[in-house]
């Protein structure tokens, strides 16, 4: 017979306690400064760059509010166009810094209890990858490529619709507290996993609806829910693999692989009825082929960014467009900023101008390029590079014009290389 939660919860060192150490909230702090860092948003950014400035103190903050029982704020409601020729809009909720920081914080001490054995058994999962430290996209390509070799010649896949708005919190409560996880510290997973809105009254009502404010849904985003799906879906996981089927699952993106289409129509029928316990649903390829997607293993559809060919494994279309709109948008900014300095108007700390736009067109070429470790396809590497020299070559010509017959200070300016004088002239 199974000891119960409460037997088990005798063997814990507590919960709570290992959340609030030094050592398990400096690790969290870290994670979340590397994702403010590659944010799009100056304030994230500037954010953790103040909240850093002064570590050690605004950690004994967050430790002293953990103490006393933490309370997380209300988050911001944004709903930015979902872009990349999809319709309708996404719903982005917006932490504070310091609850992202507790949030990832809960999430490394129920990844790392190891007396927690459900979670360690959802971990081990080798189908499923996302959100689980160690596993990436390239372990998914690397599984189906295995297929592949074995001899799979069918697949299909889906996103899952309403994934994160449809995951009930309570199944994930209950499933730890069976686990024998305390009760201060289920309750710091149940507010950490809850959604409030600062603005919600500013929010229509039609915009409102797409976030889980309600008793069930996560944040996207939220560094606890990953774990969330993956505890709700573990059946999932274990049903769809089996009967010469493999079902490879990122979060809310899954593919099944076999050798038949009959197997793997089949595969789907079943996915689709078990994710419609949870009230979710898979598209149809036919109506929406920017959601699904099945035939042969070598057509090339589009799964976490790659197009499924084996052997080579390229960026999908979608990938690559969306890497060509970002340098286009650092290069409109970074002209924009030079346009400004040169005409001496004051920068401000968002204005990148021709060396800050090259150091961020670096980092995103080797960001997007580290994306894509499984592809073999040096000609289309060629190919793109050669597109972004165009539109180097384009802007240094740009940058080169605008500080043509400029004085000294104003070329400074325009490169954005500090100038030791308080006083500059600009005209």
């Amino acid at each position: 017979m199974s000891a119960g939660p409460i037997a088990r919860q005798r063997s814990y060192k507590s919960l709570c306690k290992r959340v609030r150490s030094t050592r398990v909230l400096v690790r969290a702090w870290h994670a979340i400064r590397r994702n403010a860092e590659t944010s799009q948003q100056e304030a994230t950014k500037n954010k953790a760059k103040l909240f850093g400035e002064d570590l050690p103190k605004n950690l004994r903050t967050l430790q002293t509010r953990l103490k006393a029982g933490y309370r997380f704020a209300p988050a911001y409601g944004a709903t930015p166009p979902k872009g990349h020729g999809k319709t309708g809009k996404r719903p982005i909720v917006v932490a504070p810094l310091e609850d992202r920081i507790v949030q990832r914080a809960i999430l490394d001490v129920l990844q790392e209890a190891v007396e927690i054995t459900g979670v360690q058994r959802i971990l081990r999962t080798p189908t499923s990858i996302g959100g689980i430290k160690g596993r990436g996209v390239d372990h998914a390509i690397a599984i189906f490529d295995e297929r592949v070799k074995a001899g799979d010649r069918y697949v299909a896949g889906s996103d899952i619709s309403g994934f994160f708005t449809k995951i009930p919190r309570e199944r994930v409560l209950a499933f730890l507290e069976a686990e024998g996880v305390e009760a201060d510290f289920l309750q710091l997973v149940r507010d950490g996993l809850s959604v409030e809105l600062s603005n919600s009254d500013k929010l229509s009502d039609d915009d409102l609806k797409m976030f889980p404010t309600g008793a069930d849904g996560v944040a996207q985003g939220c560094p606890l829910s990953a774990l969330a799906g993956n505890i709700v879906l573990e059946a999932f996981d274990t049903t769809m693999n089996g009967r010469g089927i493999t079902c490879i699952r990122y979060i809310d993106d899954f593919l099944v692989v076999g050798k038949s289409r009959h197997a793997v129509d089949a595969a789907m029928r079943a996915a689709g009825a078990l994710l419609g316990e949870l009230d979710m649903k898979i598209y149809d390829p036919v109506v929406s082929p920017n959601k699904a997607f099945v035939g042969t293993v070598d057509e090339g559809h589009a799964f976490l960014g790659y197009e499924l060919r084996p052997g080579s494994y390229p960026p999908s279309l979608g990938a690559r467009v969306k890497l060509q709109e970002q340098i286009a948008a650092l290069i409109a900014g970074g002209q924009k900023a030079i346009i400004k300095a040169v005409s001496g108007r004051a920068l401000t700390s968002q204005d990148r101008c021709y060396a800050q736009t090259l150091v961020r067109l670096d980092y995103t070429i080797r960001g997007w390029r580290n994306s894509f470790k499984s592809s073999n396809c040096p000609a289309l590497f060629e190919q793109l590079d050669g597109e972004i020299d165009r539109r180097l070559h384009d802007f240094r010509s740009f940058y080169l014009d605008k500080i043509k017959n400029r004085t000294p200070a104003q070329k400074r300016l325009a490169a954005r290389v500090a100038l030791l004088a308080e006083r500059v002239e600009t005209t």
